[in-house]
């Protein structure tokens, strides 16, 4: 009698156990497809790579952006610090830039010089040609980026906006981080509100990682505000964290990368060194 009641009892338990482990099931899976129904994916965020290049002579510097239809560099000899801006087209690997007229150079007429090339996405390196228009002789350039790290991760990024978002107001209020190589997603940034047209990829405390700023649309700011939400990557806990600092700073950042300064077009130009923001104007 006693070991029937034994059986019973366990078995009643065993019943029990694995009944709260299914309920638990139930919840987790639940909440997560909860969550996830919260929000719907934007398909149409542009993400704006700067590549910060250096040739492997020393002689030039080149702030490129590309992995789009239509990308744009600019060309410095560092000695003379001369510039050439280009435009043109990609397809796949391979980049076909022409100048620009230069406001700073009268003689500089559009089409003068040529940059052609492949680029390798992984590594960063450039293989390029510069022409110019009347001289039959071109030379051939190797860049490679500026600063260099080891292990670099590659990323992909997918873009969400509530799912009861006005179509006009889509607004980017999550990102999920997918490694380039399992797929799989590393990191969900939350928290935030940006505008959806477009979010820079940049490399904005020269230390080798890329980092997303994105414009800040908390709060009611309008994006001519130049109010900026900046996820700076940390190579010691791999993850993407936000910058408080640099968001107190108006304006957009646009990055010198010989002198590793951020001029924030507003009057405002930042020294960075060893990853710390130094205000020199």
């Amino acid at each position: 009698m006693k070991l029937s009641r034994i059986l019973t009892n366990s078995l009643l338990g065993a019943v029990l156990v694995a009944s709260t482990v299914a309920q638990a099931e139930i919840v987790q899976k639940t909440t997560a497809t909860t969550a996830q129904a919260q929000f719907k994916s934007l398909s149409n965020v542009k993400v704006n790579m700067q590549r910060m290049l250096r040739s492997t002579d020393g002689q030039y510097y080149l702030d490129l952006y590309a992995g789009v239809w239509n990308p744009r560099a600019t060309l410095t000899e560092i000695k003379t610090e001369k510039s050439i801006r280009f435009e043109g087209l990609q397809k796949a690997n391979q980049l076909n830039m022409a100048s620009l007229i230069s406001p700073s150079d009268a003689s500089l007429e559009a089409g003068d010089y040529q940059l052609n090339g492949q680029l390798n996405a992984i590594t960063g390196q450039f293989t390029a040609r510069l022409v110019k228009k009347g001289q039959l002789q071109s030379q051939e350039i190797q860049f490679e980026p500026a600063f260099k790290v080891t292990d670099k991760p590659a990323f992909l990024f997918k873009f969400y906006t509530p799912s009861n978002a006005a179509t006009l107001n889509n607004f980017i209020e999550r990102i999920d981080v997918v490694d380039q190589k399992t797929q799989k997603v590393v990191q969900q940034l939350t928290g935030f509100k940006a505008y959806n047209q477009t979010v820079d990829y940049k490399d904005i405390n020269f230390d080798g990682h890329y980092d997303l700023v994105l414009s800040d649309a908390s709060n009611g700011r309008w994006a001519e505000d130049q109010h900026h939400i900046y996820w700076m990557y940390n190579p010691k806990t791999a993850k993407f964290q936000r910058s408080t600092q640099l968001e107190k700073i108006q304006g957009y950042p646009n990055l010198d990368g010989i002198k590793q300064q951020i001029n924030f077009a507003n009057g405002s130009i930042y020294q960075v060194e060893k990853g710390l923001l130094n205000k020199i104007q």
